[in-house]
């Protein structure tokens, strides 16, 4: 599967680290839908995911190479500041 959604261009993935490796939720994973999907998961209450691998690919624009790991963590934290 692979992202074709325009958040891959945003700038602010800039600031995310790159990723060293590619294991369940590294390198190739879409860092705007890792982000996305930590949101979602820390506005409904659910525990952090351990495993993004079933998220989509991408390599393009600013999400290429980034920690998506680091995405997920960021939206999560987020999520879980608007639901308290």
């Amino acid at each position: 599967m692979i992202c074709n959604k325009n958040h891959r261009y945003l700038q602010v993935y800039n600031t995310l680290p790159d990723a060293q490796d590619n294991n369940k939720g590294g390198r190739h994973i879409c860092a705007g839908c890792a982000y996305v999907q930590g949101l979602k998961d820390g506005l409904y209450g659910l525990p952090p995911k351990a495993d993004l691998s079933d998220l989509p690919y991408s390599q393009a624009g600013t999400v290429r190479y980034k920690d998506a790991r680091k995405a997920y963590n960021e939206g999560y934290l987020e999520g879980k500041r608007i639901n308290s």
